[in-house]
């Protein structure tokens, strides 16, 4: 079992494949390593009671001969927000519906169509939304790298139960950086799909659309390769969404690094960040231009102030008179304008995802999305990869943002850093004693 769990998502589907395991196996230990996990880590609201029955019919397709879909028999995990046909949601009690949904979230009616497996839903806080993974239903989630820590919120869930080996690929959401900061609060990767890429539709809270520019839908695994998996198969519009476009979506394994030019910040100076964070950055600067990357160190100018600024005016836009929506948007699009001048003489940006390593359970930190805010307010795209540890043993990520519809750039970068520094560590596991 121990194998299975810490399996690549694309190790078990190749095995899978090739009828060295079966989907009934590989779900089989999915589900004990959940039961023995969440006693400690509390990550999940609802178990599929149809996943091994689910496994077993994609077995009997498989001996028939029958085609097969790119995720066959892999098992997946969402965040309690997506419709799941047949499971009860967990959220805050004034909002929760008791009775089972009827119809899947686009993205999780497009993994079951590619032959993957949804084993359960996970924790996270009330209404969807929050910096921590605790709610009146559920309770708190705990970090499996520490459980005196906190996952982060809001996909907390997610990360947590990916991190202990419970999960080898899961989908959650991230409105100014709630699936990137608890990944890399839990040390493992996300990415953050630039907006338009993948539909929101069936996600209670996030329509999509004009409505809700920031948040986007992207997969949390355990290494970098499993993201890309994941993205071809919930890419592109539904014809529900009217925020998502059909973009291409390009190969980061036909994109050499020799060439490239970054931009780093090992911090910006409105939110100093730990000595272990900034010297990750610095390592993986150095790592990429011995791969042929030029790195240049400029941080641009008011990121995270401006950011602030922002975020506040955005929250507080439903209560405000109609000339003040225009002046935000006008200062929106001038933050944006802002960073495509400075981007436009880079191919990536390096940079942390979060100022420190994950906190104890309850503490009160008003920083923890400063550095993924600013490129949720842009759209572009994200993703966060585990490349060291503190001197408690806590996971420090760094962050890969690019252009527009350059998931390629990204997710090259991270993979390249997510195989010179090792990235996910089973300790997380050790630590759970699974």
């Amino acid at each position: 079992m121990d194998g299975i769990c810490s399996s690549s998502a694309m190790e078990i589907v190749r095995a899978i494949r090739d009828r060295k395991l079966s989907a009934r196996e590989v779900a089989d230990a999915y589900l004990a390593r959940i039961s023995r996990a969440n006693a400690t880590v509390n990550a999940v609201t609802v178990v599929a009671d149809d996943a091994l029955e689910q496994a077993s019919t994609a077995d009997e397709i498989q001996a028939k001969g029958e085609e097969l879909g790119p995720l066959h028999g892999l098992p997946f995990t969402v965040k309690d927000t997506f419709a799941a046909e047949g499971l009860v949601s967990s959220l805050d009690r004034r909002i929760r519906n008791r009775q089972s949904v009827r119809r899947d979230a686009t993205v999780v009616a497009r993994m079951k169509q590619a032959g993957a497996i949804l084993l359960a839903k996970t924790n996270c806080p009330p209404a969807g939304s929050g910096n921590d993974t605790e709610n009146a239903v559920v309770g708190q989630t705990r970090n499996p790298c520490d459980p005196s820590r906190s996952p982060g919120g809001s996909s907390g869930g997610e990360a947590a139960l990916v991190a202990a080996g419970a999960s080898p690929m899961g989908l959650g959401s991230d409105t100014g950086g709630g699936l990137r900061v608890p990944a890399a609060f839990c040390g493992i990767t996300a990415l953050k799909p630039t907006q338009g890429r993948v539909p929101n539709t069936g996600v209670y809270n996030q329509p999509g659309g004009f409505t809700d520019q920031r948040t986007q839908i992207g997969p949390a695994a355990r290494n970098v390769g499993d993201l890309l998996l994941a993205l071809r198969v919930i890419d592109g519009p539904d014809y529900q969404d009217a925020g998502v476009v059909a973009m291409p979506l390009m190969d980061p394994k036909q994109l050499p690094l020799d060439g490239l030019t970054i931009a780093y910040f090992p911090f910006d100076p409105d939110s100093l960040v730990t000595s272990s964070v900034s010297n990750a950055v610095g390592s993986c600067a150095q790592a990429l231009a011995r791969a042929g990357v030029q790195v240049v160190e400029n941080c641009p100018l008011d990121l995270i102030g401006g950011a602030r600024d922002l975020d506040r005016g955005w929250r507080n836009m439903a209560g405000t008179r109609g000339q003040d929506v225009v002046e935000l948007l006008h200062a929106w699009d001038q933050f944006r304008t802002n960073l495509l001048h400075y981007i436009r003489y880079y191919d990536a940006i390096l940079c942390p995802a979060v100022h420190h390593t994950a906190p104890s359970i309850g503490t009160r930190d008003t920083q923890r999305f400063d550095y993924t805010v600013p490129f949720s307010l842009t759209g572009y795209p994200a993703a966060v990869v585990p490349v060291a540890q503190d001197s408690s043993g806590l996971p420090v990520a760094v962050q890969i943002v690019s252009h527009p519809w350059r998931e390629d750039m990204v997710l090259a970068l991270a993979h390249h850093l997510d195989i010179e520094f090792g990235g996910w560590q089973a300790n997380c596991a050790a630590n759970l004693q699974l």
